[in-house]
């Protein structure tokens, strides 16, 4: 069997999966830091609502589109206190890491650091790499 017809299917999961080209991404902002310099260096400016109250469903809580260098993605920081920072990012990467106080975690998909980190990108790309395997196997 070709292994042709696979390849188109690939190419369209390996684009789905781009974060969007033509506008900066969109983030939930929030913040329980104090610190003014922990936001700038986190997601470039201070979000405006505390973490604490979080509601998803409210607009108040959303960057759309995220703007100037902090467009490439969104991040979520999670402390071993509770304290927690949502916000824009300017890294293209997705992945979780954890430090001695702290969780970080960045996603490039539109508001992806709601409060269980999904990425519905890398989602699509699991059929497409299954796909691939059982039909490499034949």
């Amino acid at each position: 069997m070709s292994r042709r017809p696979l390849v188109p299917l690939l190419a369209l999961a390996a684009l789905l999966a781009l974060p969007p080209a033509v506008r900066g991404i969109s983030c939930y902002s929030c913040s329980d830091l104090n610190s003014q310099s922990e936001h700038q260096s986190l997601v470039g400016s201070a979000p405006k609502l505390p973490c604490s109250t979080f509601d998803k469903t409210n607009s108040s809580y959303k960057i759309d589109p995220c703007v100037g260098d902090f467009t490439a993605s969104c991040i979520a920081v999670e402390y071993q206190d509770g304290r927690m920072i949502r916000g824009c990012h300017d890294v293209i990467r997705d992945n979780c890491t954890s430090g001695e106080s702290f969780t970080k975690c960045i996603c490039t998909g539109d508001y992806c650091n709601s409060a269980g980190l999904s990425t519905p990108a890398l989602l699509l790309l699991l059929p497409a790499a299954l796909l691939a395997a059982l039909h490499t196997r034949q």
